[in-house]
Order: structure tokens, then sequence, then C-alpha cells
């Protein structure tokens, strides 16, 4: 029995109450070593416990977080994914980041990333570069300017 830890440290380390884990126990979300009457978390499940009492506290139901382990782990190829990922929500979906590629764990669905910044800062260099390139600037309601560019 190596890399084990009690339960009182568990509660410690992630935050959930001796209730949840016995009710997340139940569900078979986590599955601790029993000793006599004392349960041991390997650190997979600490890893586990504190995505899954994150997600709560950000506003994502447990039958969500649910899910989206149970997607997660038909998904990927390891046993316990979620010490390698890196994991979002905003309260209603549960958005995974894997080798830099986004996708929902609820849904499957694949998103893409873009840094409008990045563009904000290209259109102002070309800008700067080539004055040929604006066509039309005026003021915006606010006091914002707006450019357009043609498109052809």
């Amino acid at each position: 029995m190596n890399n084990i830890y009690p339960t009182k440290l568990v509660r410690k380390l992630t935050g959930s109450s001796l209730n949840q884990l016995k009710y997340w126990v139940r569900i078979n979300l986590i599955s601790p070593e029993r000793m006599g009457k004392s349960s041991f978390y390997s650190f997979k499940d600490i890893v586990k416990l504190r995505v899954l009492v994150s997600l709560k506290r950000r506003g994502l139901s447990l039958q969500k977080v649910r899910e989206g382990i149970r997607n997660l782990s038909a998904m990927l190829p390891d046993d316990e994914p979620l010490s390698r990922l890196i994991i979002y929500t905003d309260g209603v979906d549960m958005i995974v980041v894997e080798k830099g590629k986004y996708f929902s764990a609820i849904t499957r669905q694949h998103y893409f990333r873009f840094d409008t910044e990045q563009i904000g800062a290209e259109v102002v260099r070309l800008q700067n570069y080539d004055g040929s390139l604006v066509k039309r600037s005026g003021p915006l309601a606010g006091g914002k300017k707006v450019t357009a560019f043609p498109l052809g």
C-alpha cells in the first residue's frame, strides 16, 4: 500500500466534506481503498476530487461533471486522464484543453481558439505599415474609431 492518503488529509486537500466523499464513493465517481472502517485515496483520486470540487464551485452540476468524466474516460486513452488536462467551466459546460485542442467533455463538441488581441495588434501593425489598406475610418458611438478594409 504505497502512496495512499487518509480521508482527513484528502478532505483538507480537496475542500470536500465527509458526506460528499461518501456520496461520490456510493455513486462510483471515486473508489478509495478500504482498510477496516477507514478509506484511503490515491493521488489520482485527489486530482479527480479537486477537479470535481472546483467545477461544482463554479456552478457545474454534478450530473454534468459525471457525464464529462465518463466521456473523458471513453475518449482518451488513459484510465485517469484528468491529471493531464486543463478543464474550464462557465457553469454550463466542461471545456477541456488537451494538447492545444479544445472540446466539450459533455457534448464532445470541438472548438477552435483564436486570439482577438493578436488579430487587433496585427491590424494596427498592417495599418501603420501600409496606409493604403485603410478604406474608410470614422468615429463610432462612445468615441471609438472603426476602420473598414477592402475584402478583395
